[in-house]
């Protein structure tokens, strides 16, 4: 059953609600100061986090969403206010309210658009992100679902000013923040962005756009990341019968791993997006075919961008996007993770790539430094790696004190333990008297770095949680 609707949120009357994630609601509400209808976003997380960190996320929301609401572009969601309901404490930010479908609800899953009007969308959204760099801000989100194709036939990108809290301080559930099938190789890499991630994953957009498939997926966030950072996706005409060879070439030279080899920004997309549409050539470098199915850049510089387009220091709105949370918080599978039939695809993934993904261009290992102090009396813990167990330990509790008939009991694993540079998916259980929990988190290991991984049991819920520190 829906909870039900709160009457008011700061001035605004609830009418409805507009839809619902891990982050929190949005709302069909009224402001009777103005009498318009606005769409109020507010922020609920469905997950379980800290107080303190809590109260971080939420201050990072509005002040983000306040650097955001200075963007005015007809290509970008108007947002009207930015506050916190007096009562409840609840953020909130009041929202345009549009008329019309996501791309993600009108392309994927097979079904695309026509070339054209993939190209016209790709070509408006571009003009909108430039303006949004321009300002310095780097969306790092740009993703179908936050595309919004109007009754009018224009469109407009979502969630702008929705503050994305760093992962490091929110995945203690195993949630992921980011996209990580339109994330650039940067952003996977946990790298410096600027406003060429976004062309990157707006070059996915446009792919999926036409051809109804992602340029990169996957069953696993590994794999995902590991074709990211590697492979090279079939050219869009090889998929839909009818789009042009230098529509092929825009995509490919959007998507390219390096970001010098990219558009040199947001509006360069556009100028050559719009040129395709008018049937001139593009603006920027040309793109020549090697051989069928791959595309170079030619060694001539690209003219300098006008002054107007030069690339401003950017500020990011956060660490990462969308929640990946239905990944990573699944079940574990009633196989071992160690069992060969157990997820065959993300198995196979690692096994190419010599038992773990390859950071490109590096031999120097990085670690993972396991930290789990407990109260159980006895019991197992197991981690895997991307579905490999790389550590099965015994645990015992030593009893520390003894308060009535209760015996407090304090243990403790230290352990570290060496892994390839680039992205892993880190899987933990632990099983002590009839329990047995576990939980996942995911995260991008540097080349000579260390990563430290806190574990912990609640002493009353028995939940596992897992932090990184």
């Amino acid at each position: 059953m829906a909870p039900p609707l709160p009457a008011r949120i700061g001035r605004y009357e609830i009418e409805g609600e507009l839809g619902r994630g891990m982050m929190g609601v949005v709302y069909q509400a009224r402001d009777p100061e103005l009498g318009r209808t606005v769409a109020l976003k507010t922020v609920s997380l469905a997950f379980a986090v800290s107080d303190a960190d809590r109260e971080a996320f939420n201050t990072r929301f509005l002040e983000e969403a306040r650097i955001a609401a200075r963007l005015s572009h007809p290509g970008i969601v108007v947002v009207h206010e930015v506050g916190r309901d007096a009562e409840s404490g609840t953020p909130y930010i009041a929202l345009e309210h549009l008329r019309g479908r996501t791309l993600a609800d009108l392309a994927g899953g097979g079904r695309h658009l026509p070339w054209r009007d993939a190209a016209r969308m790709a070509a408006g959204i571009a003009r909108a992100l430039h303006h949004a760099h321009a300002q310095g801000i780097v969306h790092r989100d740009v993703k179908p679902a936050n595309i919004m194709l109007l009754d009018t036939g224009e469109a407009k990108v979502l969630d702008f000013g929705v503050a994305k809290a760093p992962a490091s301080q929110l995945t203690g559930t195993g949630q992921l923040f980011g996209t990580p099938a339109y994330m650039s190789p940067e952003q996977v890499g946990g790298g410096a962005l600027d406003g060429r991630s976004d062309v990157f994953s707006l070059g996915c957009v446009l792919y999926l756009a036409l051809t109804g498939r992602r340029p990169f997926d996957g069953d696993s966030v590994p794999v995902i990341f590991s074709r990211v950072l590697h492979a090279t996706p079939e050219p869009p005409s090889r998929l839909t019968p009818g789009v042009p060879a230098a529509l092929d070439r825009i995509v490919t030279r959007a998507t390219a791993k390096d970001p010098a080899a990219r558009h040199s920004d947001a509006g360069a997309l556009a100028d050559d997006l719009d040129a395709l549409l008018a049937g001139e050539a593009p603006r920027e470098r040309v793109l020549e075919e090697d051989r069928p199915g791959t595309a170079t850049v030619r060694s001539a510089p690209a003219p300098a961008a006008p002054a107007s387009r030069r690339r401003p220091a950017l500020v990011t709105l956060g660490a990462a996007a969308l929640i990946m949370g239905a990944w990573l918080a699944r079940p574990r599978p009633t196989a071992s993770p160690a069992d060969p039939a157990a997820e065959p695809q993300t198995r196979a993934a690692s096994e190419a790539g010599g038992g773990l993904l390859r950071w490109p261009g590096s031999g120097e290992p990085a670690r993972l430094a396991i930290e789990f102090d407990h109260h159980l009396k006895s019991g197992t813990l197991e981690v895997w790696v991307d579905d490999q167990l790389v550590l099965e330990e015994a645990i015992e509790g030593r009893v520390t004190r003894k308060v009535l008939s209760f015996r407090l009991r304090k243990g403790s694993v230290q352990e570290t333990l060496e892994v390839a540079p680039g992205p892993h998916e880190i899987a933990v259980q632990v099983s002590w008297d009839a329990h047995r929990r576990s939980s996942r988190i995911a995260g991008v290991f540097k080349p000579g770095a260390t990563r430290r991984l806190e574990i912990s049991v609640a002493r009353l819920t028995r939940d596992l949680t897992l932090d990184w520190r």
